[in-house]
């Protein structure tokens, strides 16, 4: 009975969340999108942005439902596995699916064009320099902690409180700093894909789109790698280092509101391409 109804509340929060995923998307919501985006909605490239707006709700959905789901099966079926990394696989399932709605969008071919815009595109247009070294510093901070976990000196344990696996943290930060590189080569990628238009209203939707997904990938990611740092000075926290016993507690706890924000926030910023003129930003629908 325990196990059922253990199992019954994050069942019935996805069933939630699911059905609103899946629910309409609205004229309202389309224009509200297309506003903050500065984007004009045209016959052209009105359904284009209602597909992307409806698929990208959804996959990113099941990607946190997933990962919300995927941990407590797995321990039930391997015998192994804890709650800890819960926000871990949430955040990464929601970068799963933000990703997979950038691959999943069919960018209509303008039929009067022979060939894909070859308009070179950098990622600094679509995404703001601040994430940029965002991830790129949380990722050499997740690194350097994992560093210090493995030279920090730890005395005596009781069983209740273990000493940290010095080679996973080890591993943890060389994750870390492998996914902030790997996350900003992906969000180029997203970027610099073709083009398949030179329709001028179709390739400002797929400017904004663009944006909103490498904006989605970036916030999901960083949020990924402030939990990797969350673990990494909760390991620091209990050293037998008095000033990090003082202070790692902070960044331990502050990680999982901040890695809340920067997926919330960030990942939905309305950020307008700077082609060439100054880029706008403001929050965009989620």
């Amino acid at each position: 009975m325990g196990i059922l109804f253990g199992w019954l509340v994050p069942l019935a929060l996805a069933g939630v969340f699911l059905g609103r995923a899946y629910a309409d998307v609205n004229d309202g919501f389309v224009r509200e999108w297309a506003r903050a985006h500065a984007l004009t909605l045209t016959p052209e490239n009105r359904p284009m942005v209602w597909w992307y707006l409806r698929s990208a709700r959804v996959l990113r959905t099941w990607g946190v439902v997933g990962g919300v789901l995927l941990p407590p099966l797995a321990r039930s079926a391997l015998g192994f596995g804890g709650d800890a990394g819960y926000p871990l696989w949430i955040f990464f399932g929601y970068l799963a699916g933000a990703v997979y709605a950038e691959l999943s969008l069919v960018r209509p071919v303008d039929p009067a064009a022979r060939s894909a815009s070859l308009v070179p595109r950098e990622l600094g247009q679509y995404l703001p320099a601040r994430l940029l070294i965002a991830q790129r510093g949380i990722g050499v901070a997740v690194a350097l902690g994992a560093i210090g976990v493995a030279l920090a000196p730890y005395g005596e344990r009781s069983p209740n409180t273990p000493l940290p696996h010095r080679g996973l943290i080890l591993a943890t930060g060389l994750a870390g700093l492998g996914f902030a590189f790997g996350l900003e080569r992906l969000e180029r990628w997203v970027v610099q894909r073709p083009q398949p238009s030179i329709h001028p209203a179709l390739v400002d939707a797929d400017d904004a789109i663009r944006a909103q997904s490498v904006h989605s990938i970036a916030g999901s990611g960083i949020a990924t790698l402030l939990i990797l740092f969350s673990f990494v000075s909760a390991d620091l926290a209990v050293s037998d280092v008095q000033v990090l016993r003082w202070i790692m507690w902070v960044p331990a706890f502050a990680g999982f509101f901040l890695a809340l924000v920067a997926c919330l926030f960030y990942g939905h910023r309305a950020w307008r391409v700077r082609r060439p003129t100054a880029a706008v930003s403001r929050h965009a629908p989620a």
